[in-house]
């Protein structure tokens, strides 16, 4: 089972202005990851997540600039999410740009989901990996949050002060870095990725902009995602990814958490010749490989995220999986650093 995601190139706005910058070679550069500067000029066009994420960690490296992805982002601006932004631009404040973000991400990305969840005084603001292939997917996420946070400054009316920011790999910038820019704590290592505000700035409004057009726009998008929409492998993987760590993560749940029933699930499942065991078995996995590769979790609280039984019970399905126990491979994978 190999479930190819996309992504909108214009998440890469601003990316040769920011190579010119260091020195880079750009075309060189794109070249290496099998794209090319008309990927960057037509910013609608559809590539693999994969190449999108080599391309940021290549830069990196090459480039010897370790926040590229940071910068990248925080220079970015709400037309750089194509339909999205445009829809954001129409929204009446801060938790209407998120739910709406949460519906129709897919439209431009297809690789990730970025969730809203409140609770007391707190929101949280996080993302979700639907797409786990790539064991370093580092610089990506950082220029997710960067987006994020020049979004929060740029189209809110007001100053939201953020309260937290909580990544689930390692540092790989200084984290003077990190809190230079989002002028906050920011904790490493952790179960999710995501930004902690207080509640009441999601009734932030935004900044004199109309809502007119608003249903125009989603019925758009509407349309774009029905692409996507039975796309049941995407799905199901978005709602696991959401539960893990929730003990009795099972089929009859899932199909609950997507309207419909049991039955319905098997058979559109049956259909593409997937199965809900190796799904879930798979995004196990392959969250698993990212947090040994990209953090320094305790295997014993990973296993606990992952929703296993206890720690052998991990262990063993990982070693099934990998040849190599998950402390094992994590050693093996540091030492080729």
């Amino acid at each position: 089972m190999k479930q190819q995601y996309l992504i909108r190139s214009g998440a890469l706005a601003g990316y040769e202005q920011q190579v010119k910058a260091l020195k880079g070679d750009t075309p060189s550069i794109l070249a290496d990851c099998g794209l090319s500067r008309q990927d960057l000029d037509a910013p609608d066009t559809m590539i693999p997540f994969n190449v999108m994420v080599k391309l940021l960690e290549l830069s990196a490296e090459q480039l010897n600039c370790p926040d590229f992805g940071l910068r990248l982002g925080i220079n970015q601006n709400v037309h750089a999410l194509g339909s999205l932004g445009l829809l954001m631009l129409h929204c009446k404040n801060v938790r209407e740009v998120l739910t709406s973000t949460q519906r129709y991400i897919a439209v431009h990305s297809q690789a990730e989901y970025w969730r809203l969840h409140e609770e007391g005084e707190f929101a949280y603001i996080e993302r979700l990996s639907v797409s786990q292939d790539v064991s370093h997917a580092r610089q990506f996420k950082e220029l997710s949050f960067g987006v994020c946070l020049k979004l929060i400054k740029s189209i809110v009316k007001g100053s939201v002060k953020i309260e937290q920011l909580e990544f689930a790999h390692a540092p790989i910038s200084q984290i003077s870095v990190y809190k230079r820019l989002f002028g906050c704590e920011v904790l490493f290592n952790q179960e999710h990725d995501r930004l902690v505000v207080k509640r009441h700035y999601l009734n932030y409004p935004l900044l004199g902009l109309t809502t007119d057009n608003k249903h125009a726009l989603e019925q758009g998008l509407s349309k774009t995602l029905l692409q996507y929409g039975d796309d049941i492998e995407r799905q199901i993987t978005t709602i696991i990814l959401q539960t893990l760590g929730i003990q009795g993560i099972n089929l009859e749940n899932v199909a609950r958490l997507l309207n419909t029933n049991k039955r319905t699930l098997q058979r559109k499942l049956k259909a593409k010749h997937l199965s809900f065991k190796s799904i879930l078995k798979e995004v196990r996995i392959k969250t698993a490989y990212w947090h040994l590769a990209a953090s320094s979790m305790d295997v014993t609280l990973l296993s606990e995220i992952l929703g296993y039984s206890d720690i052998s019970a991990f262990s063993k399905a990982f070693k099934q999986e990998a040849g190599l126990s998950p402390l094992q491979w994590r050693k093996l994978k540091l030492s080729k650093r």
